[in-house]
């Protein structure tokens, strides 16, 4: 695509944009057995880049590295508790045996961002190397609510969020829930 073409896409995009909410309710979970409050390193960063952007972060937690808790804190937080509009999930998306962050929330999506994981391996490959083959970062929507699920190292968390999530937030979040304005 030429310059000239991604200028005129750009400007056609952005009446929708000027719509988007200015802050968006981020809830940011982090999957670990070993990691508490004062040592997560990877969620203290993600919800200060958010809360930098100007984002409202809801909540933060740690669960342990199970199918189950992983799950049902998901589903309380979308369906009973804090109502986030988007929800980071930091960990669990390699290839070890511990990594079930994929198999517990991918069947809760109502819609898959495939391009999100694909482009952060895109540029995890061109920061890292071959190490992005282990990445199964993913993105999607669950009812009305996005979420990202993110590696648990921090250079790549933070590429993630100053990249694709933090330019794309409240944009995605006006598609998911048109109703939601400045």
């Amino acid at each position: 695509m030429s310059d000239e073409s991604q200028e005129k896409n750009l400007a056609a995009t952005e009446p929708s944009r000027a719509a988007a909410p200015d802050r968006v309710r981020c809830f940011v979970l982090t999957v670990s057995d070993t990691s508490t409050p004062a040592t997560d390193a990877v969620g203290t960063r993600v919800a200060e880049l958010l809360e930098k952007s100007g984002h409202i972060v809801i909540c933060r937690e740690i669960v342990s590295d199970t199918t189950t808790a992983i799950e049902s804190t998901t589903r309380a937080s979308v369906y009973h508790r804090d109502e986030p509009e988007a929800i980071i999930v930091i960990g669990g998306v390699g290839i070890g045996q511990q990594d079930i962050t994929p198999e517990a929330l991918l069947p809760l999506l109502t819609k898959e961002i495939p391009a999100f994981g694909d482009t952060l391996r895109q540029l995890t490959f061109a920061q890292s190397g071959a190490s992005a083959l282990q990445s199964r970062a993913f993105a999607g929507v669950l009812g009305r609510t996005l979420l990202f699920a993110l590696p648990d190292e921090i250079a790549t968390a933070q590429m993630a969020l100053e990249k694709l999530i933090l330019p794309e937030l409240a944009n995605l979040i006006r598609e998911v829930r048109p109703e939601r304005k400045k």
